[in-house]
């Protein structure tokens, strides 16, 4: 299983995409490491309304089953190094992203991101990087599971994270194709 620390956006993501985050995450077969920092930007998700499914309610994104499930593990930056990339990449991003990327450079991990400085900066660092499209391609493809079914995914995911994959990624192509159904 591979190792990936994820940054604040594709928590929010990988939330909304599913009412069970363990299933999605068990089929991605990685480990995901959410820095502390992390888990306290990434505070909540917009979902229906139970009583009314016009509107939409704050859901408080709670990570603690998928941790229960040895599926995510919260992590900190722990060495003399990790706090030195750390502050090197806070130069240029906010903290849950460059501690991302401190932990992943120190510990030869991927970084999952969909911000496109950290993108850029992760590249520069010889740091890899997957993004919310192609974790849920992996699901996907993983799962076998139905157009149909990606849609809603990716629908939750537009809807209740307000994401949908910018003009030039790499799986821009497959995301909308697949959205529009």
């Amino acid at each position: 299983m591979a190792d990936e620390t994820v940054d604040a956006c594709c928590i929010i993501n990988l939330y909304s995409a599913s009412d069970d985050l363990c299933s999605l995450l068990q089929a991605m077969a990685s480990v995901f490491h959410v820095p502390q920092i992390v888990v306290e930007e990434s505070l909540y998700v917009c979902r229906p309304d139970e009583e009314d499914e016009r509107k939409t309610v704050r859901e408080e994104i709670d990570l603690s089953p998928a941790v229960e499930d040895n599926l995510v593990q919260i992590c900190d930056l722990q060495s003399p190094e990790e706090n030195a990339l750390f502050v090197h990449f806070a130069a240029d991003l906010d903290d849950g992203e460059a501690a991302c990327l401190a932990i992943a450079q120190a510990r030869a991990w991927t970084v999952a991101t969909d911000d496109r400085k950290a993108q850029r900066l992760a590249g520069e660092s010889g740091i890899a990087v997957v993004t919310t499209p192609e974790l849920m391609k992996r699901w996907a493809d993983a799962e076998s599971v139905s157009d149909e079914e990606v849609r809603t995914v990716l629908q939750r995911i537009r809807n209740f994270a307000r994401f949908v994959p910018r003009r030039g990624s790499v799986l821009h192509g497959w995301w909308m194709k697949k959205l529009e159904g």
